[in-house]
């Protein structure tokens, strides 16, 4: 098992660490600010990867094409999100979604068109009493093709999910530490037999470090582990395919007056194979 690392950061105290049942779309995928807008652009190099070395021509490189897809998101001014589209290289829309919320906040309803702008898929959101999500359904016109039940602890976090295709279900099973956060996550398969585990270390401020997955009986298949600096800034991520033999590192850079990156860069062999440019514009 690796080293948790990172509790060496200097932050103003006291440390708050939100649990995951209060977390927004942009606290879960550690994004500083009161965002309005995100719009990414991501670039397969391809044939054309460079040098993890010659990271001073990235700029030359991308300016030299289009970027393969890109993507636009809008958010409300309390963190949550609203639409998301992308789009191919040309800017046309390849697929939209948008998220409804009631007036506690509470994810409803979404739904995904695709680019004729036809509605193609659907999902629906239930709360019981102490308004917990109890369940989920997503809808391929007017048929249900997926079913989620979920069952919540005494403050609403999922501790377990059912999730249904006709007659076949499996189920999730999350464990959670004093603090909120999620720790381990155990799928299982129909006949109620573990299949996989996932493993999950934080920081002193509550930041994902390590997260390892694991086969039944206990094999390591996958490995991350996630590096910030002193400011929490999320500087490299480390992913490992255990089973394959491949290893893939992503380096962030270019970060805004928020602590947000704005270029993130997929390494794998030494060479730069991926590129992405991230834009945030705030309230």
């Amino acid at each position: 098992m690796a080293i948790v690392a990172g509790g060496c950061r200097k932050k103003p105290e006291p440390i708050v660490i939100t649990p995951d049942i209060e977390k927004s779309h942009l606290q879960r995928n550690h994004i500083f600010g009161t965002v309005r807008n995100i719009q990414t652009f991501t670039y397969y190099l391809g044939e054309d990867s460079i040098p993890v070395s010659d990271t001073a021509n990235i700029a030359k490189v991308i300016a030299k094409r289009k970027a393969d897809f890109s993507t636009w998101q809008r958010y409300s001014a309390d963190g949550f999100l609203m639409h998301y589209t992308k789009f191919n290289q040309n800017k046309d829309t390849l697929m939209h979604q948008e998220y409804a919320y009631n007036w506690k906040a509470k994810l409803v309803h979404w739904e995904e068109s695709d680019s004729t702008g036809a509605i193609v898929t659907r999902g629906k959101y239930i709360y019981d009493r102490n308004d917990f999500l109890c369940g989920e359904q997503v809808f391929q016109g007017d048929s249900v093709v997926m079913a989620f039940t979920y069952t919540t602890d005494g403050i609403g976090n999922i501790v377990k999910s059912t999730q249904s295709f006709g007659d076949y279900s499996t189920h999730t099973e999350n464990k959670y530490n004093a603090l909120g956060l999620v720790e381990k996550i155990t799928e299982y398969e129909p006949n109620g037999k573990p299949f996989k585990t996932v493993k999950i270390e934080y920081d002193n401020y509550g930041d994902e470090v390590n997260r390892c997955v694991y086969k039944a009986g206990d094999q390591m298949v996958e490995y991350t582990y996630n590096q910030y600096n002193q400011e929490g800034r999320q500087i490299k991520t480390i992913y490992e395919d255990k089973l394959h033999h491949q290893k893939e590192v992503t380096y962030y850079a270019d970060y805004d007056s928020q602590n947000n990156w704005q270029t993130e860069i997929k390494v794998k062999d030494n060479k730069i194979i991926s590129i992405r440019k991230r834009k945030i514009i705030y309230y």
